[in-house]
């Protein structure tokens, strides 16, 4: 037997959604890379494969081990379903040791796997055949896509995401070792340099670092996007902040997750692009109602969030969701990934409107969401 692409998509999907993977966005979005590519014969290099998953064309190093050792922790990841939710799987699919092409293994005949599934039962395997039978076919059926994604994702360009990052220093830290140092009011290297021409003591002391940080919101939020994306058959690049530039953003659609105290590129696009609201110092101005949020706020429990999809340069979109700390942000990209959540959205904020900007309270504990309210949409 021999599986179609459809059937190995579906194959992949199940994986990627397993508890074996749940928190693991690189590898999830690894693995789907890997299978397009070699469903499509692409060349599968390992300098290929630092390109165009990885892309980050800054990066010089001849050895840099980050391709291997994402793929190791991939099929570690394989390994671990196969001997969990996916050992009783018809199918196995395998990224074999020296190369990175995704191999599909038929594990069983399916004549066994029913006859042990049914332990023996006459009329079951017949019930079974067909409730499968029915919901392959829905499994396949084309989804329709909410309003609020398709025009994002049909308008012939690139998707990108953009994770709010955090800039770092190497060099000696406060207990006298060297590690990864993180100062609030340094964000990107620029105010790194103006800082070091202030304080040129520590000039050969710390160093712009080539690593960041990123909070647990960037794995929920990628999470719940890859998982969206995927049930729409779209897919994204990822990108972070601190590693980007403007002139990188007007290349393509963009989602940026994150708050606004670190180097965030979109605020001028935001402000551009909304014809009723605008961002600065930190705060939302409503220009009709004259309301003002504030985006910046220190109680870590409760803070506004900031959701706003609008035009952008070259027939590009961009989808932004901003919060100070993460349950806000966490909270709104969960809310638009579900499908009732999205159509209800749509049919009573947006009427015959494409865009929009809404705000939304956020109310949580330990970077976790336990309230969410709707305070103000602006549709345009």
């Amino acid at each position: 037997m021999q599986l179609n692409i459809v059937q190995k998509q579906s194959i992949v999907n199940t994986i990627k959604q397993s508890e074996s993977f749940k928190n693991a966005p690189t590898s999830i979005a690894l693995l789907q890379y890997l299978f397009e590519a070699t469903a499509k014969n692409e060349p599968l290099k390992e300098s290929v494969i630092d390109l165009d998953f990885f892309g980050d064309k800054g990066n010089n190093e001849k050895s840099n081990p980050r391709v291997r050792v994402n793929v190791y922790n991939l099929r570690k990841k394989l390994t671990l379903y196969y001997e969990n939710e996916g050992k009783n799987d018809l199918w196995k699919v395998s990224i074999p040791k020296g190369q990175y092409l995704v191999q599909f293994t038929k594990t069983h005949s399916q004549f066994e796997r029913y006859k042990k599934q049914l332990n023996g039962w006459k009329i079951a395997p017949y019930v079974a055949l067909i409730f499968l039978s029915s919901l392959f076919v829905w499994q396949f059926l084309p989804q329709k896509e909410p309003k609020i994604w398709s025009s994002i994702w049909n308008n012939g360009h690139t998707n990108h995401l953009y994770i709010g990052d955090l800039f770092g220093m190497n060099g000696r830290t406060i207990t006298e070792g060297n590690g990864w140092t993180r100062d609030f009011n340094i964000n990107t290297e620029k105010e790194y340099y103006e800082w070091i021409k202030k304080h040129p003591e520590h000039k050969n002391k710390i160093s712009p670092s080539t690593f960041s940080y990123t909070t647990t919101m960037a794995a929920l939020a990628t999470r719940d996007l890859q998982a969206l994306h995927q049930t729409h058959s779209k897919r994204f690049f990822l990108h972070f902040t601190t590693k980007s530039s403007t002139s990188e953003i007007k290349q393509g659609n963009a989602v940026y997750v994150g708050p606004l105290k670190t180097h965030n590129l979109f605020v001028p696009f935001f402000n551009e692009g909304n014809p009723y609201c605008f961002i600065k110092n930190r705060q939302l101005h409503i220009q009709k109602s004259k309301k003002v949020y504030n985006l910046n706020s220190y109680n870590q429990t409760d803070e506004f969030a900031l959701v706003s999809n609008y035009p952008a340069p070259g027939g590009t979109e961009h989808l932004l969701f901003i919060s100070q700390h993460d349950i806000g942000v966490s909270a709104t990209v969960e809310f638009f990934c579900k499908k009732n959540n999205l159509e209800a959205f749509a049919k009573q904020h947006l009427n015959n409107h494409q865009y929009f900007t809404a705000i939304f309270r956020v109310k949580g504990q330990d970077r976790t969401s336990i309230d969410m309210q709707l305070v103000e949409v602006i549709p345009f």
